[in-house]
C-alpha cells in the first residue's frame, strides 16, 4: 500500500569480473529481511571498459531510479545504495557523487568489505596475499584494468581513498574480516566518517 525503500546494488568482483545474478542471495535476503526494491545494474567491466564506464553505468542507474520512482514504487527522496568489495567501492564512489552533486538523496550506503584504495599501502592489503578467495595480488589485476586509462592524480570517484571530505556523508553501515586485504582501508574509511 506504499512505496517501499529502493536500494541501487552493486556486486563484486575487483571491478573485472562476474554479474548481478552472482549476488542473488545476497538481493533476496535483503528483500527478505526488509522489503525493498532492488536495482542490481550489470555494469561495464573493466577488463575491456576502464573507469569510468562501471561507475558511470551505476550511477546513471541510480539517476533512472529516482526519475522512475513512482513506476518502481519506491520512495524518491531517500535511496540506499550497497555492494559487496569492488561493488563496495562503486558503493562509496556513487554516495560521494551524490553528496557533492545533490542529484540524488543517499539515505543509507552499505560498502561492505569494499575495494576503495588503489594505493594498496596498508598492512593488510601488503600482507595478505594467501586470502583463500581474494588476495592482494588479485586486487592489483583488478585495480590495473580499473584505472589503466587514468592519466595524472587517481580521481576519489575511481578510488574512494582518495576523498579527504567527509562531510555530509550519510550513516554508513559495514564489514570486513581479518584476513581480507581490504581489512585496514575499511577501517581507515569508517574512522574518516567518525570524524
Amino acid at each position: 500500500d506504499t512505496n517501499l525503500p529502493g536500494m541501487l546494488y552493486n556486486h563484486g568482483g575487483g571491478y573485472m569480473l562476474w554479474n548481478p545474478e552472482f549476488a542473488l542471495d545476497i538481493i533476496k535476503g535483503f528483500i527478505e529481511k526488509r522489503p525493498c526494491v532492488i536495482v542490481a545494474p550489470d555494469y561495464r567491466k573493466s577488463i575491456k571498459n576502464p573507469y569510468p564506464a562501471g561507475f558511470n553505468d551505476c550511477y546513471d542507474t541510480l539517476l533512472w531510479m529516482k526519475e522512475n520512482a513512482s513506476l518502481l514504487g519506491i520512495v524518491s527522496d531517500k535511496f540506499i545504495v550497497g555492494g559487496h568489495s569492488a561493488g563496495g567501492g562503486l558503493t562509496a564512489a556513487i554516495t560521494l557523487k551524490a553528496r557533492d552533486t545533490k542529484h540524488v538523496n543517499i539515505a543509507f550506503q552499505m560498502p561492505i568489505y569494499p575495494m576503495i584504495d588503489h594505493r594498496q599501502n596498508t598492512e593488510s592489503a601488503k600482507n595478505m596475499n594467501s586470502a583463500p578467495v581474494w588476495n592482494a595480488k588479485t586486487s592489483k589485476v583488478g585495480w590495473d584494468y580499473y584505472l589503466k586509462n587514468i592519466e595524472g592524480a587517481i580521481p576519489p570517484y575511481a578510488s574512494p581513498a582518495m576523498n579527504d571530505d567527509y562531510k555530509k556523508m550519510p550513516p554508513t553501515i559495514t564489514f570486513v574480516g581479518d584476513l581480507e586485504p581490504f581489512k585496514d582501508e575499511t577501517i581507515n574509511y569508517v574512522e574518516a566518517l567518525k570524524g
